[in-house]
């Protein structure tokens, strides 16, 4: 019993650096803002829109993502969810970009765009959550927000 003891603390003993190391190890969250929306696959009642995010990464390390999932809000009123269909490597305090198909209700969109369509700007809202590969499939949520106007121009806030 002894023996499968010092056994046990000797395959432990050095592996805690590593297990000190993870403890230390703190990764700032990646900032994603809105780049550009557009319409893709109009259907009669259902359509996509193509969203250009930007992904910040604020480390001194490279991010490798996984995975992201995103939720777009116009007017306050959620319009619909897409994800990423391929990993994302944002380089160390530098940005990625990447396309999201968001599939839409178009009555619903239509409702959020009409203020837009009239010339008034609508808020919008993106929240992201980020998965990280690597660190045991750590998430990272953030959120862009800001004002989007026809002619594709947005301001963030």
């Amino acid at each position: 019993m002894r023996a499968r003891r010092l056994l046990l603390l000797a395959l432990l003993i050095p592996s805690l650096p590593i297990f000190g190391a993870c403890a230390a190890f703190h990764a700032e969250r990646p900032r994603v803002s809105l780049v550009d929306v557009g319409l893709q696959n109009v259907g009669l009642l259902q359509s996509s829109i193509a969203i250009s995010l930007r992904v910040e990464n604020p480390n001194g390390f490279r991010l490798a993502i996984e995975r992201g999932v995103y939720t777009v809000f116009l007017g306050g009123q959620r319009v619909g969810t897409g994800a990423t269909t391929s990993p994302l490597s944002v380089p160390a305090h530098g940005t990625s970009t990447q396309v999201i198909l968001v599939d839409v209700d178009n009555l619903r969109l239509l409702s959020r765009l009409r203020s837009v369509l009239d010339g008034h700007a609508v808020d919008y809202r993106v929240e992201a959550e980020h998965v990280l590969s690597g660190l045991g499939s750590r998430s990272f949520k953030s959120v862009a927000e800001g004002e989007l106007e026809l002619g594709g121009s947005s301001t963030r806030r």
